[in-house]
């Protein structure tokens, strides 16, 4: 979840898109992650590896009118191409913290929803969830998403495969909501209601992995 600067005074930005994205392959000496963002029109979620200090976003999820369930279920259909390959895949699970208290059916939290997919599937997925107790601030989400992006030294840590379609069109679109002045906000413009969800997804892995440590941490460049 990221929001950009068109100043052509910064020195990094999203609109040199060939630097982050490219063509992504699994690597099966690796971990998955997948992070959700539990809306529901669309339902969104990513699904990706971290190197060390370099993480590749290859596959979106983006399920229109959807629900936890069928998310589930679709994550199943989509890692299947890299699964049966003699032992579990190694998945690290993230997302919203608020998903704990919402509920998918009468029943079931959204987070209840994913413990019980992933216990049913054991066999095929080595998971643990990676959740905190509450979500971060929004603002704290975008900067660390930034950073990997392109951060002051120029570094570019962040890869998405080129089929991420509407986790791009969120990272050239999004913006802070604005008052009527042109004072811009502690918050995203959510006005157009497909856009933002994906990269919500994608910032809750990035702020639990990357935070911004400050003073002595890294420091991101602003693009916003």
């Amino acid at each position: 979840m990221s929001t950009f600067s068109r100043k052509p005074s910064s020195r990094c930005l999203w609109r040199n898109r060939q630097q982050n994205v490219g063509s992504l392959g699994f690597d099966p000496g690796r971990p998955l992650f997948w992070s959700l963002d539990f809306n529901v029109n669309p339902m969104c979620s990513v699904i990706g590896q971290r190197m060390e200090s370099t993480v590749s976003v290859f596959e979106e999820i983006v399920l229109p009118n959807s629900n936890t369930w069928e998310a589930c279920e679709e994550f199943r259909r989509r890692t299947g191409k890299w699964l049966g390959l003699g032992r579990p895949v190694g998945l690290d699970v993230y997302g919203d913290a608020s998903g704990d208290s919402r509920r998918s059916s009468a029943d079931w939290t959204d987070w209840q929803i994913v413990r019980e997919f992933l216990g049913r599937h054991a066999d095929l997925y080595r998971s643990q969830l990676r959740v905190p107790g509450q979500n971060p601030p929004v603002k704290a989400r975008v900067n660390a998403v930034n950073a990997l992006l392109c951060n002051f030294r120029q570094e570019r840590r962040l890869l998405i495969d080129s089929g991420c379609k509407e986790l791009i069109r969120d990272l050239e679109r999004v913006t802070w909501k604005s008052d009527a002045h042109g004072n811009f906000l502690a918050d995203l413009d959510k006005s157009d209601p497909f856009r933002t969800h994906v990269s919500d997804a994608l910032g809750y892995f990035v702020v639990r992995e990357f935070p911004l440590r400050q003073p002595g941490g890294e420091r991101s460049e602003f693009l916003f």
